[in-house]
Parts: structure tokens; sequence; C-alpha cells
């Protein structure tokens, strides 16, 4: 990362084990920063916006918009409502998923995890955010191909200890962050590799240490 930070003072911080997921209020003009503190995690990260959390961030919108697959530092990530909801503004990887999402799994039995899906959801209604179902999250640091006849097949990420990425908020969110579970299910799951050790995801939210003290004034 380079000097962004400089100025900014943590507002919000959360290590986050595998298969849990934390939530996040934002503000616009607030930096969301993401860290793989082990390397080879995947962060799924949903966001809801709008009055009673009805507007929600959208991989489809996202990629419609910047017509790509893939995320570049200045991309925008977008709502249904093809309004922008973040900025990203530096990225260590630079390799990042907006096509797959986590599956529920049949209800939680001795010796069985909790899904990422499951996760998310969790988390979301513990910050007072109660939909049906629950949005296609981003999947920062995963690492997925398209082979040639449209079949999806999932790779080890690229992120390695300590990579990361920063995200510069748009407007009022509540966002929603799992480090997310192996899934043995073609085409979702964080494919098994390098890091199969349990390992932990920082998330920070950032901002303005002058906003800040102004705050407090």
């Amino acid at each position: 990362m380079t000097n962004v930070l400089v100025g900014q003072r943590a507002v919000a911080a959360k290590q986050i084990a595998r298969g849990e997921a934390s939530a996040f209020q934002v503000s616009a003009g607030q930096l969301l920063h993401i860290i793989d503190l082990a390397g080879g995690q995947v962060a799924s990260m949903v966001a809801y916006a709008g009055r009673g959390h009805n507007e929600i961030l959208s991989p489809s919108a996202t990629m419609t918009a910047n017509a790509s697959l893939v995320l570049n530092a200045g991309s925008q990530l977008y709502s249904d409502a093809h309004e922008p909801l973040f900025e990203l503004v530096e990225d260590t990887v630079g390799r990042h998923d907006l096509l797959t999402t986590p599956v529920p799994l049949p209800e939680k039995t001795p010796g069985t995890f909790t899904s990422t899906w499951q996760a998310l959801r969790t988390a979301a209604e513990g910050a007072g955010v109660y939909r049906p179902g629950l949005p296609a999250p981003i999947n920062f640091f995963k690492h997925v191909v398209v082979k040639q006849r449209g079949e999806i097949e999932v790779k080890d990420a690229f992120s390695e200890r300590n990579d990361a990425i920063l995200l510069r908020a748009l407007k009022e969110m509540m966002v929603v962050i799992a480090n997310a579970q192996r899934e043995k299910k073609p085409g979702v799951s964080i494919a098994p590799g390098r890091n199969d050790q349990p390992g932990t995801m920082m998330v920070r939210v950032y901002q303005s240490a002058f906003a800040v003290k102004g705050g407090d004034q």
C-alpha cells in the first residue's frame, strides 16, 4: 500500500476467522481495508445501502458498468440500482471473482461447519438486515477461470500473506465480509491448495483523522 492511509484513523477493526463473517457500518468517504493475514484466503463481501437496505452490491451490475470481468484500481463497484457504492483505491493482488456465489448447506449437524452463505446471512441479520436469501457477493482474492467451453474452475488464490485491497465507500452502507469456507462444491468452492491451515482476515474501517477529531468536538 502507498500513503493513502496517511492521515486516516481506524474507527473499526475486526479479525475474521475462516468460516466466520462480520458486519461493518461505513459512511461515504470512509476507507475499507481487507487484509489476508495468512495468504491464499478469500474474502466474500455483500453490501446493503438505501432506505431499509433495499439496495445491494451487485457483481453483475459491476461487470456491466466496467465492461470487464476484472477489477482494477479506479474501478467502481455498483449496486443493483446501477449506483456506484465503492471505488477500488488500491489492490496488491489483482485477481478477484465476480462470477460465483456460496450456497447454503444442509442444516448444521455434528462434525460439519457453517457455510459461507450462512455466515454472511447470520452476520447481516445480526446487524439488522433482514432479507430473503443472500445477495451474490464479490469474492476478493478468489481465482476463478472460465474455460474454453464456459466451464468454471476455481484455482488457488494469488494472495500472499498480508496482501490487501482498499476500497473507498461512496455512500452509507452496511457491509458484511466473510472469510470464506472451503466448501466442496464445483464452481463455488475455494480450491484446496497451498493454504489449508486456518487463517484470519483483518478488516479495518478508516476515516480521516481530521473528520474524527472534528466529530468529537
